[in-house]
């Protein structure tokens, strides 16, 4: 009873621990780094908020074809992963208003369960002191806070995942038939949010393998979990399908530019990724210590087989992950038990108590600096580099007709075009075109030769340093 309590006593202060670090710079408005995916998906959410949640036909603020086809999306449907997560954060918006905070916030309570549930896991398959490394360094990661706290469905998928794998274990150790059906329900809305949570399946069935054996086909129930989890999936997929001009262009993330195992691909992942940016130097020596011992014993084998599933889909999906950092959010957990590892291995390579003192120093140290390294690589990822982008927004919403369509020229980021709270087009180019299809408003932050041109054709609504805005309406172009 009392090794309970103290548990449940560590999931509070791992989840409190987690929800404060995250809270930093928690009001900032959608334009800080990968501000242009986090706007797609605020934008899906509050237009759920206005008029309704439809979870088959999500909606952007953008009609911009963005598909592979080019084909045209007057409907501004936007369906790419499940709406799950706009959907919760578009009921706070009902209940509070629309504050992009809460988004985050939502986000941050994701990120906060999915460390008190990999503590649980690490906890369940080792034992409370490589948890609680674990689960430290989950938690404190500078790389995991700032992702932790994103408006983008990411956060949500990873949690979900570390929860499917928890659940997993314990309906596999218990044969509890609810434990079955929340892993189902965990692992399939994981699948939802984020399709390549089907890598945590490799450790699930080395897992059932390694516990149960072939007898794990004659349970019943492992087959109707099984199509709990992913028949929905299939549902969704068959939907997305349906409706190509709704879809990202996503055949770039695998292998374009054929940079897969080319020497820019190794630099990319290992070295900016791992060493600088994640791990940060001192976290990647404790990941590659930890590394070396992980398949040792049936326990660590399965975080060696989960760390492998997901270097295979960083190796599939190629090109994305060297575009996009946050393509390797999905290494944290994993990565984070590799350090617990790496951490113990220094302090217990030796039975002596001075040596033992000493490598504590040292493994607390490399600890340290990954925080402090982490810290100095991801501190700009909170800045707003663009706050003019807010004053112009704000400038449109007030200025304009609420049924205005406007063209927001910022290189086809949808973030400036989220803060106009207007639908239209992120893109300056083509402007007759877009007029043609009913836009009636130009706004940029740049004086250059369009708006030049397009201020000697048009009526000027406004003309400051930072912001134009153009009334399209009328003009002779």
């Amino acid at each position: 009873m009392k090794k309970n309590l103290n548990l449940l006593l560590f999931c509070f202060i791992i989840f409190g621990l987690s929800f404060f670090v995250r809270l930093y710079k928690i009001y900032n408005p959608v334009a800080d780094w990968h501000s242009w995916r986090q706007a797609d998906t605020a934008a899906v959410a509050r237009n759920f908020a206005k008029n309704g949640i439809n979870f088959l036909y999500p909606q952007s603020d953008s009609l911009e074809a963005l598909n592979l086809w080019q084909l045209p999306n007057p409907k501004r449907l936007f369906i790419n992963e499940f709406p799950f997560y706009n959907a919760i954060v578009a009921l706070l918006y009902r209940q509070f208003g629309i504050h992009e905070y809460l988004a985050r916030l939502v986000s941050v309570g994701f990120s906060s369960l999915g460390a008190v549930f990999l503590f649980l896991l690490v906890n369940r398959l080792f034992n409370f002191k490589i948890a609680l490394v674990a689960g430290f360094f989950y938690c404190l990661n500078p790389y995991n806070i700032y992702y932790g706290r994103v408006i983008m469905p990411d956060p949500t998928n990873v949690s979900l995942s570390i929860i499917s794998l928890y659940l997993f274990i314990k309906w596999l150790d218990t044969q509890k038939f609810y434990l079955g059906f929340l892993f189902s329900l965990a692992f399939g809305l994981a699948l939802l949010v984020k399709p390549y949570a089907i890598f945590v399946a490799a450790p699930m069935i080395y897992w059932a393998f390694a516990t149960k054996g072939w007898k794990i086909f004659a349970w019943k129930s492992a087959y109707l979990f099984g199509l709990i989890a992913v028949v929905p999936y299939l549902l969704w997929r068959q939907h997305y399908l349906a409706h190509p001009e709704a879809n990202f262009d996503t055949t770039w993330l695998f292998n374009r530019t054929n940079i897969r195992f080319t020497g820019a691909f190794f630099r990319w992942l290992i070295f900016e990724r791992f060493n600088r940016l994640i791990f940060a130097t001192g976290g990647f020596v404790l990941l590659i210590i930890g590394l070396l011992t992980s398949y040792l014993n049936k326990n660590r084998l399965f975080v060696f087989i989960w760390f492998l599933s997901i270097i295979g889909y960083m190796v599939i999906f190629a090109m994305g992950n060297v575009t996009h950092d946050y393509y390797q959010l999905p290494i944290m957990p994993v990565g984070s038990i590799l350090v617990s590892f790496g951490f113990w291995q220094i302090i217990e390579s030796s039975k002596k108590i001075i040596i033992k003192l000493i490598n504590l120093g040292f493994a607390v140290s490399l600890l340290v600096i990954s925080f402090g390294f982490g810290w100095y690589e991801v501190r700009g990822f909170f800045n707003i580099n663009h706050p003019e982008i807010i004053a112009a927004g704000k400038a449109v919403d007030e200025l304009t007709p609420k049924d205005a369509l406007v063209i927001a020229a910022y290189n086809n980021d949808p973030a400036f075009l989220y803060q106009t709270n207007r639908y239209g087009w992120p893109i300056g180019t083509d402007i007759e075109d877009r007029v043609k299809l009913g836009a009636t408003h130009y706004v940029s932050i740049n004086h250059d030769n369009v708006t030049e041109y397009l201020s000697s054709k048009c009526s000027v609504v406004v003309d400051k340093p930072e912001y134009i805005i153009i009334d399209l309406r009328n003009c002779a172009l």
